[in-house]
């Protein structure tokens, strides 16, 4: 028996709906089915003495029943029962230990506890059960039973197990009193309590269902609101931003104290004031809106709105400051909008940070001009109000400064700095109001003049720009030299869009210096012939290498001794198959401008080396190199590779280099040059005499050739001063065990003079020309032949066959 009744009572404790726990931890189904006992306690007092009440009257009205000793027995039960309850709710009441959970095995005590309340109701019926009983007894007990299970269900309403229990006894108890009773009315008044029956029970699962979802929900809520609570906390400590509520008239209602630092106001002198009082004027990221009032009267979400706000600093004087506020309106449960909740971030600091990067983005960092971006924007503008405009038109100048590179180069980048703000002074005093003065980069700028004063203006403006910028300078305790030249284009005659007239007053510049610098030029439609002359000329250079138009010629070294052929240099032709064969003077400059020069010489190298290997072993090659090939790096590796692939040896390569090499960044420049020399190849200097330095270089680098510079073999003869200096430089190398070589000999008598001064090596018409490969050995052979005539020299006449012979 007591396992059947344990396995009812376990059933009975299931009828609480399951799913709303299944899934919940055992510290909340605790704490629910505290909530569900409480709920039955809360009642317990009432349920007691209800159930006191009834047995003492059901004991009166049972005093003439021929039950009425049982009746009675029954009534002192019912009430010590009772009485037990009430002692132990005030016991309860008394020691709240605050417990939070009742296990699943206190909701069994319980529902035992109701199981036998109502187990001594059920036997009511039972007791006074009479067969044939016409009296009104069997009606008021199937009344105070029906009574008794509507309170009971009422009192356990939370907890269905224990509304069973106590239940379901009286109802058997009775149904049995009125189904024996053989009469019809009890028949019917067993039904109507089996309904009524069904009705507790239905109403209390249902109401046992929502209880426990209001608990769990009540339980999630709670969690939720202490992580948005931490949230919250962390927010304000951690994050820059702090939280605002204003109500429907927009006065503040909530400030936290980050809002209220950021303010510099305290937090009670806030609160109440109208939030768009205490902002002023508001931009929004898709225009500007008049104020913050605007956006309360709409009532709708904004995000990140930028107000003013008036803050004093830590000096005491007044300050502006920045914030970003976004919120959304809040609705009460009636769906009426109560005011806003939201957002701000003090973003001061970052508006300062991107007003200093739009300047940075449209001035020059050295010299405070508006740059190239700024420039562009303001001829667009120009050239919209004026470009189009024959009367008035705009009018750009470019000028850039002469020499300013050998300045920087030879004084240092900080005076060449201090060098450009000062010609940004100038220029702004210059120009005045009557352009726009932009630095476009390094040492070059540009004016916008809109509208355009005039031909005459401009040329007076051009004029003063370019005297203004060449008196001299003192410049660190420097005293600096420097010139203009200034390119002019005018709208709408000089172009059709904006890009054109700045494009074309570089042309114009550009013909400024080609005309001997220091001057200025307006453009003219010739000078964009002869741009696009250079372009087309650039892009034949481009593919000239792939298309096998490049080609060497030699030019023959003499020794002086014996007049023997020592070696060749190497000079590059460019075989164009319309223009014919272009000089190295018409296109190396362009090569080295277009960046195309290292690509070349790296062709030159390796095609010299591959063509010398083929000659006799004591004849050389000379390559000249360009600084542009110094600058990339490349060239050791380069040379040793063309060195490796033609099998040349590396004393058979004579590497040339100008003085304006060592200008540029010398100290690199003397280090590759001692990788070079560690090959085993030759360094000459070229066109030596005619730079400034020359005899400096001399000592720093142990150089293996000098080559005098042709303007000085060509007046030699008519210049003692030139005569003697040749003297010098050849005892200079002499002294310092150099080979002197004579580039430009073209006459007997120039030889003559040269060999007298101990010249060890010519080069010049007057011994051959540069010549095609395929010509070397005739060439070769001419000269051997005339070495075993027994000619010691080369007169004129042999020199004019000589040459004939490389025609």
């Amino acid at each position: 028996m007591r396992v059947i009744a344990s396995s009812l009572l376990d059933r009975f404790v299931a009828v609480l709906p399951s799913q709303v726990l299944a899934d919940a931890p055992e510290s909340l189904a605790g704490r629910v089915r505290m909530e569900q006992v409480q709920s039955i306690l809360r009642m317990t007092p009432v349920m007691m003495s209800a159930n006191i009440a009834i047995a003492f009257l059901v004991s009166l009205a049972g005093m003439s029943h021929p039950h009425r000793v049982g009746i009675g027995i029954w009534a002192a039960l019912v009430i010590s029962y009772a009485l037990l309850g009430l002692r132990g709710w005030v016991s309860a009441q008394r020691r709240k230990t605050g417990k939070a959970a009742v296990s699943a095995r206190g909701v069994r005590r319980v529902v035992l506890q109701a199981a036998l309340l109502g187990l001594l109701w059920g036997v009511l019926p039972v007791l006074t059960f009479r067969l044939g009983d016409t009296s009104a007894m069997p009606m008021m007990v199937a009344s105070v039973i029906a009574g008794m299970i509507g309170c009971g269900g009422f009192a356990m309403l939370t907890l269905p197990a224990a509304a069973l229990a106590y239940s379901t006894p009286m109802v058997l108890g009775s149904l049995y009193m009125l189904g024996t009773s053989g009469d019809p009315i009890l028949y019917a008044l067993g039904g109507l309590l089996v309904f009524c029956y069904a009705v507790v029970i239905v109403s209390c699962l249902s109401h046992a269902r929502i209880f426990a979802e209001r608990l769990v929900a009540a339980d999630e809520l709670e969690k939720q609101k202490q992580v948005v609570s931490l949230l919250l906390s962390d927010f304000e400590e951690g994050a820059s931003d702090w939280l605002w509520e204003v109500d429907a008239a927009g006065r503040l209602t909530y400030v936290s104290d980050r809002m209220a630092a950021a303010a510099g106001v305290d937090k009670d002198a806030l609160l109440g004031q109208p939030m768009s009082d205490l902002c002023g004027a508001a931009e929004a990221p898709g225009g500007p809106v008049a104020a913050l009032s605007a956006l309360f009267a709409e009532q709708k979400t904004f995000r990140d709105v930028v107000v003013s706000i008036a803050v004093a600093d830590d000096a005491g004087r007044p300050a502006t400051h920045w914030w970003a506020l976004s919120a959304k309106p809040v609705h009460d449960l009636d769906g009426l909008f109560v005011g806003f909740r939201g957002v701000g971030a003090d973003i001061t600091q970052a508006r300062e940070d991107q007003e200093r990067i739009s300047h940075l983005a449209h001035y020059d960092v050295l010299t405070q001009l508006p740059n190239r971006l700024s420039l562009l924007q303001n001829l667009g503008k120009a050239w919209m109000d004026h470009g189009r405009d024959k009367t008035s038109g705009c009018a750009v100048l470019c000028l850039d400064l002469d020499h300013f590179k050998g300045v920087n180069d030879s004084l240092g980048h900080p005076v060449g700095d201090a060098l450009l703000m000062q010609v940004a002074s100038r220029l702004r005093s210059c120009v005045g109001e009557t352009g726009m003065v932009a630095r476009l980069g390094g040492d070059e700028f540009a004016v916008v003049c809109a509208p355009s004063p005039g031909h005459e203006a401009l040329s007076a403006l051009s004029q003063s720009i370019v005297e203004t910028l060449s008196a001299p300078y003192d410049i660190l305790g420097h005293n600096v030299l420097i010139g203009a030249s200034v390119g002019l284009a005018v709208a709408p005659f000089d172009a059709d869009d904006p890009d054109g007239l700045l494009k074309n007053a570089d042309l114009a510049l550009y013909r400024a210096k080609g005309d001997g610098r220091g001057a200025y030029r307006f453009f003219e439609t010739a000078m964009d012939v002869w741009a696009q002359e250079r372009r087309a000329l650039e892009m034949d250079l481009r593919e000239a290498l792939a298309r096998d138009e490049l080609k060497l010629f030699f030019q023959p070294l003499i020794g002086r001794r014996d007049n023997e052929t020592t070696g060749f240099e190497a000079l590059l032709r460019w075989q164009h198959p319309t223009r014919g064969l272009v000089p190295p003077s018409d296109f190396i400059e362009c090569a080295e401008q277009w960046g195309l020069i290292g690509r070349i010489g790296e062709w030159v190298l390796n095609e010299a080396c591959r063509t010398a290997a083929t000659w006799p072993s004591h004849l050389t090659v000379a390559v000249n190199l360009s600084p542009n090939q110094f600058a990339s790096g490349d060239l050791v590796e380069q040379v040793r590779a063309a060195l490796k692939a033609s099998g040349l040896a590396p004393a058979r390569l004579e590497l040339e280099i100008t003085e304006g090499l060592l200008l540029h960044d010398s100290a690199k420049t003397l280090e590759q040059l001692a990788a070079l020399k560690a090959l085993g190849v030759k360094i000459a200097m070229d066109d030596f005499g005619t730079g400034y330095s020359s005899l400096a270089y001399l000592w720093r680098f142990p150089f293996d050739k000098i080559k005098i510079d042709r303007s000085f073999v060509a007046e030699m003869q008519d210049n003692v001063a030139i005569a003697d200096i040749l003297r010098t430089i050849a005892l200079l190398g002499q002294t310092l065990n150099l080979e002197v070589t004579a580039e430009g000999v073209e006459t007997q008598a120039q030889a003559r003079l040269l060999a007298e001064m101990r010249c060890d090596q010519f080069q010049g018409f007057l011994f051959g020309r540069p010549m095609p490969v395929g010509d070397i050995p005739s060439f070769l052979m001419a000269a051997t032949a005339r070495r075993m005539r027994g000619e010691t020299g080369v007169d004129d006449d042999g020199v004019h066959a000589a040459v004939s012979q490389t025609r």
